[in-house]
């Protein structure tokens, strides 16, 4: 019924550069988050 999985190949590791994207995006992302909140707190 079910195939063995050794011709199933993983998914491929992503490359520095979409790596070092990936983390200066939740950076980004995790920096936006902050001036929100210290934007509510000055109002």
């Amino acid at each position: 019924m079910n195939k063995p999985s050794g011709s199933d190949k993983p998914e491929p590791k992503p490359t520095r550069l979409e790596e070092a994207r990936r983390i200066v995006e939740e950076y980004a992302n995790d920096l936006r988050e902050i001036i929100r909140k210290l934007r509510e707190k000055m109002n």
